[in-house]
């Protein structure tokens, strides 16, 4: 019985020259370039080859993985993922549960891991998990190996980018930058121990999180199989404070520097004009000073989910008015022109006003940091059914790799230990305000912000 079954699944010779008559024409069709077909272990990273193992047949070439093996009435299928990065071949979950119970049946491995205070998987070439210890199951509250195996490490986290294609974690376009996937290839290649530092952005009970890791592939032959133990630890909070450090050491002692340079002037001076010139820079000075501080402590608050809403009614055409004439004395805005389009739709909202300013003026001054001089930054609003939508136009256009990673926290275009502008715009807009964020980049059009955010805070459920 069993070896009548075993052969009514495998692959007919019919069936396996079909696959190679496809995978030869598909090859000749799209990737004339690249060499001849030829066979390789299933799993390889590698471009136009066939691979095989036991009953799954599979062709890996850019962008697309085809995958050709048995069902359970013995028909053969063909399976096509697309991919924007890694290969998107999964093993069938037979093989998954055999390398568990082979890797967990050795006492010596599970006291290590088990051992280990962070997170420790063992993935399959694949980058499937198909082992991991004590610490993994606690993060996902999961109590058995059901709750993780065949799984990809973005697809356990929830990343939001894990759903976008059918290949799962490591096949879309925003995984070329993630230091994950990135590690695992590298491990893979090189042979070698890679770490990466890796940002990613999840859903956790609908709510909408940040991680900042930090990631170890190591090589790891078992039983004459080649695996990767693949490490997790939370770096969060050290990025946070780095971050704190980085806004109070840099940006709240330049403006306090220049606050004292102001009042050293002042005492100075004796031309009545002058001084009222230079109190009206020591007051902006001040309130600069103050809002940086208050800005940081409602991202904390933010984040924590302790911040609580000050809805008022407010004029639109105003509040845009506002910020563009605070915004014109910014420091980055030396030569270049902030104007405002006038609004014609509602004349007033109800929401948390100081919380659209924090947005509007962050998203201004990263048009500002952006642009060259006699650039014009243009804000405007839109009626768009019960929202507002609010956008910030600059002329400049956004690079790939930042647009794939620039809601991110902690990834930043000005230096190390930044990055916390344009994820608390999205933070604060999608969570508390209930809009959204959106961009666009072009090279015939700049780019531009657009922040949407209900009128009517009070008709939001």
């Amino acid at each position: 019985m069993t070896g009548a079954k075993k052969r009514k699944n495998r692959l007919s010779l019919t069936d396996i020259n079909v696959l190679k008559a496809f995978g030869r024409i598909f090859l000749k069709a799209f990737f004339v370039k690249h060499k001849p077909m030829r066979k390789r272990p299933f799993g390889a990273v590698s471009s136009g080859l066939l691979y095989k193992k036991k009953d799954i047949y599979s062709i890996s070439i850019p962008q697309w993985a085809c995958m050709y093996g048995g069902n359970d009435k013995g028909n053969g299928i063909m399976y096509m993922f697309k991919t924007m990065f890694a290969p998107a071949e999964r093993i069938p979950k037979k093989e998954l549960n055999g390398y568990y119970e082979e890797l967990a049946n050795d006492e010596m491995l599970k006291l290590i891991t088990d051992a280990m205070p962070d997170v420790a998987t063992i993935l399959s070439p694949e980058r499937q998990i198909i082992y991991a210890n004590k610490a993994l199951l606690a993060l996902i509250s999961g109590s058995s190996k059901e709750d993780y195996l065949g799984d990809r490490p973005g697809e356990l986290l929830n990343c939001i980018h894990s759903a976008e294609t059918i290949g799962g974690c490591g096949t879309t376009a925003s995984c070329r930058f993630c230091g994950a996937v990135n590690a695992i290839i590298e491990c893979q290649r090189a042979g070698k121990q890679v770490q990466n530092e890796c940002r990613i952005s999840a859903i956790a009970d609908g709510v909408p999180v940040s991680f900042d890791l930090m990631v170890t592939a190591t090589p790891f032959p078992f039983n004459d199989k080649q695996y990767i133990v693949f490490t997790v630890k939370d770096i969060s909070d050290q990025k946070r404070r780095k971050a704190l450090e980085k806004m109070f050491f840099h940006d709240v002692l330049n403006t306090a520097s220049g606050l004292n340079g102001i009042l050293y002037v002042m005492k100075e001076a004796e031309d009545r004009e002058l001084l009222r010139e230079l109190s009206g820079y020591a007051e902006k000075a001040s309130s600069d000073l103050i809002e940086e501080i208050l800005s940081q402590r409602s991202l904390v608050a933010a984040e924590n989910g302790e911040l609580i809403l000050n809805n008022s009614n407010f004029q639109i055409n105003t509040l845009m008015s506002e910020v563009a004439r605070n915004m014109r004395h910014h420091k980055s805005a030396g030569g270049k022109i902030v104007a405002v389009e006038p609004f014609h739709g509602f004349h007033t909202m109800f929401s948390d006003m100081i919380l659209i300013k924090r947005i509007l003026t962050n998203l201004i001054k990263n048009a500002l940091e952006a642009s060259f001089n006699s650039d014009t930054i243009t804000l405007a609003a839109s009626e768009v059914g019960s929202n507002i939508a609010f956008s910030v136009h600059n002329p400049g256009i956004i690079p790939e790799a930042v647009r794939q990673q620039i809601f991110q926290r902690s990834f930043s275009t000005k230096g190390v230990d930044r990055g916390l502008g344009l994820y608390s715009i999205k933070l604060l807009t999608t969570r508390y305000l209930k809009g959204e964020v959106t961009f666009t980049s072009e090279d015939y059009d700049g780019t531009t912000f657009t922040v949407s955010i209900p009128a009517n805070m009070s008709k939001v459920g």
